[in-house]
Formats: structure tokens, sequence, C-alpha cells
């Protein structure tokens, strides 16, 4: 089994990546937009320039005597500019350089060029960037020239200048993100541990200081408790009654089997014997009907759905019956089209069992010769039959498990119309049990609201 990721180091991971591709983004787009300011901001300068130069009268200057930069400032401060960086030159209408200075001697008269110039050098730091002005009347060129690599060490000097210390502090970032971390993740360990320690059989809510984020886990979790506390105090429940309601039957059989072995004559040990077997029938029918609702009980829906074919598995209940009841009388009341009896996707096993339940009832409490009727409609399934009916102030309860109306004579284990209601909340149907005005008992199927 694979090992489960922890939710912390996901996190870490996951901020591991994004933080750092964040700052080199964010160091991308600083880059680009630095070149387009130092770009504009020297391209600017060196229009104006250039526009000077042409403002001024050069024709008596001494091309090639223009001091240089450190002779004029006789031993004064230079600062940090490379006089190799930059150049120009001024050109009459015959080529003639007419004045120049630092690399402008190198700079090639071209009378065709106009605006700025990439010129590549042999490498990338020596690349320059021209510009080229004419003269209103066409009598004068000038060419202002800067090296690109010059522009590239101050991009580089105001990125780093920004990025710098958000490239030392990005260390610090992340442990302080992996502190947060720890800390904010700090309630769901102690709520483990809270559910940890917690009792088996305590099925209370869990209090906790929980992120908002998480309550509804809380929530959920605590359901579930209520669920698993409903679950066992209905399993204790059922197995206490279970016990009691066998403990009767139980015993019964062992008087029995005590009256069969003191029975002088045969024919008190055969009626003896007869009771016994009675005996033992219904307390393998009350083990049955146990077994089935402890199936049932757990179930949240059918674990199969079929369509359900009303008229099959009718006759087929009927046939299972008709032996056991050989003078009660069948009927198939059809109120529509077989196919069109209350349309049903379901279990039909589940559902042969409730309808089995329901025909037992009907024969047990109806008259040995009476009718039983099975009605169809679009809407319900409903079993009629002519036995007292149930008196008004039990109909609420017979539905309780293990429970019979007082005064009772027939054999049963309380379980049967219990059976019959939970199949029929699997399945969205609901059991409706009324007296008939003209006798007997209906128990009606229908669909929920």
């Amino acid at each position: 089994m694979r090992r489960p990721v922890s939710l912390q180091a996901r996190l870490l991971l996951v901020l591991l990546l994004i933080v750092p591709a964040t700052w080199l983004a964010a160091s991308a787009a600083a880059v680009w937009l630095a070149q387009r300011e130092v770009d504009e901001l020297f391209d600017t300068q060196m229009a104006q320039f250039a526009r000077q130069l042409l403002a001024i009268d050069v024709h008596d200057a001494v091309p090639d005597d223009t001091p240089k930069l450190k002779h004029l400032l006789h031993g004064a401060d230079a600062g940090r500019m490379d006089n190799g960086d930059l150049g120009l030159a001024v050109w009459d209408r015959q080529g003639n350089r007419l004045l120049c200075d630092g690399r402008g001697r190198r700079f090639d008269y071209q009378p065709s060029r106009r605006g700025f110039y990439d010129e590549p050098g042999k490498d990338r730091h020596h690349d320059w960037r021209m510009l080229y002005l004419l003269s209103a009347d066409g009598t004068r060129q000038v060419a202002v020239g800067q090296k690109l690599g010059l522009r590239q060490e101050m991009v580089w000097s105001v990125v780093t200048a920004q990025l710098l210390p958000w490239l030392i502090g990005l260390p610090l970032m992340l442990l302080a993100i992996l502190f947060a971390l720890r800390r904010e993740l700090a309630p769901l360990r102690k709520l483990a541990a809270v559910i940890a320690a917690r009792a088996p059989d305590d099925n209370s809510p869990v209090s906790a200081d929980v992120p908002q984020e998480v309550q509804p886990l809380l929530r959920s979790l605590n359901a579930l408790f209520g669920r698993m506390g409903q679950m066992l105090e209905h399993e204790r429940r059922f197995t206490a009654d279970a016990a009691h309601e066998l403990r009767t039957p139980l015993a019964a059989l062992r008087v029995q089997a005590e009256v069969l072995e003191l029975m002088p004559d045969d024919a008190g040990r055969r009626h003896a014997l007869a009771q016994l077997q009675l005996g033992i029938a219904r307390a393998g029918r009350l083990v049955e009907q146990l077994l089935a609702l402890s199936r049932l009980d757990p179930l949240q829906q059918p674990q199969q759905r079929a369509r359900l074919d009303w008229q099959r598995l009718i006759e087929h209940m009927l046939a299972e019956l008709s032996p056991l009841a050989e003078q009660v009388e069948w009927q198939l009341d059809w109120r529509c089209a077989p196919e069109a009896a209350l349309p049903l996707f379901g279990d039909e096993a589940l559902l042969g069992l409730m309808l089995r339940n329901l025909l037992e009832n009907a024969c047990r409490y109806g008259p040995a010769d009476g009718v039983v009727t099975v009605r169809l409609e679009q809407d319900a399934v409903s079993v009629l039959d002519q036995g007292p009916g149930i008196p008004p102030q039990w109909l609420a309860r017979v539905r309780e498990r293990f429970f019979r109306p007082p005064g009772q004579q027939q054999a049963g284990s309380g379980l049967g119309l219990s059976i019959v209601e939970r199949i029929a909340e699997l399945h969205g149907l609901r059991l409706v049990l009324r007296n008939r005005p003209e006798g007997g008992l209906e128990a009606r199927l229908e669909r929920t609201a």
C-alpha cells in the first residue's frame, strides 16, 4: 500500500516551486522593463546631442585635435565614464570629417542613413547603437554612437539593485512559510490526537478549534459519530430484544421436549412431537426474520437494481404460499396494465421478501377460507385481507420491532411489518396501513412524496 503523502510536505513543495518561479518571472519582467526604459533614455539623449551638434558651426574645428577629457579636467574627478563607450562625428556634404570625438574617429560616412541603427561588433560587448542625422540644408551629417554594452551594464545594475534583496530574502521567506505552515496545521494535529484518544464507545461530538476550511470535515465527522452511535445503540437494543424474544420459544421447546419424554402412550407422544415441531418452526421463522433485519439495517440503498415485473413476482409468491394456505382464495385485482403497475427499479429478492411478509400476514390473520386480494395500480400495490383488522390505537405501533397487540392469538415474531417498512424505505416507498370499512386490513405500498 502506497504511503500517504504529507499535506505539509506537498504544500511546501508547491511553494518551493511557485515562489522561485514567480521570482524568476518577476526578474525577467523587470529586465525587460528596465531595458525599455534605459533604451528610451539613451536614445533620447543621443537624439538631443545630435541635434545640438547640427546647431553648432564646426567648420573651423580641427577634426583630430579634440583634446581628451582627462586633459581638459587637469587632474579633476573624471567620474566613472569610459571615453571609449561614446563617439561622435560630423561630416560635410563631400564626406570630409569636420569633427570627431572618442570612438567617432572610426565612424564611417554613410550619406544614405537616417535614424537609429544597431551595428554588430566582434562580440556582444562591442555592438554599437548609431544615430545618423542630416542637417536641414543637407550640408552636414552627424553620427552619434554608443556602445550597447553600456546600456546592458546599466540595466543589470538597476535590476540587481532591485532584485538582489529579494534573492537574499528568498530563503528567509521560505523558512517563514514553513514555520507558518507548521503553525497553521497544528489544529489538525490536535484534532487527530483528540480523535485517537477517544474511547471506542464515545460517540459524542468532537469540539476543536480548527480553521474555517476544516469545519465541514469536523461536522462530517460528528455526523458520522452520531450515526455510529445510533447504529451501536440500535444493535444493542436489537441484541437485547432478540435475546428476550428467543428465550420464550427456546423455553417452550425445552418444556415440550420434556413432555415428549414423559408421555406414556403413543398418542400423547405424537401430540407432543407435533407441538415440538411447531415450536421449532416458529423459532426457525424468528431466526430468519432476525437475520433478514440484520442484513437490511446497514443498507443505504438496494445492492441490485433491475426493472421489477410485479406480475411474475406476485405469481411466484402465490405459488410458494398456496400449499401453506390451501383454503385461502388468492385474487389479483389489476387496476392497470401489468407493465404499468407501480414502475420500480430495485432488488427483486428484497421486494419478494417484502411481499411474502404481507401475504403471510394476510393469510395468518384472515379466516382460513377467506380471500386475499393483491391490487395493483399505477402508483401503488396493496394487499387486502378479510381479517379483524388492527385496533386503531395500535395501528401506529404494529410497525415497531417485536411489538404485537395485546390479546393476539396468532403466532408471530412481531418483525414482519418492520421488515416490510425497511425494504419499502430502501426503494422509495412507504407502507400505509388502514382498516377497510367492509372489514379486514389494507396494507398499501406507495411512493413517498
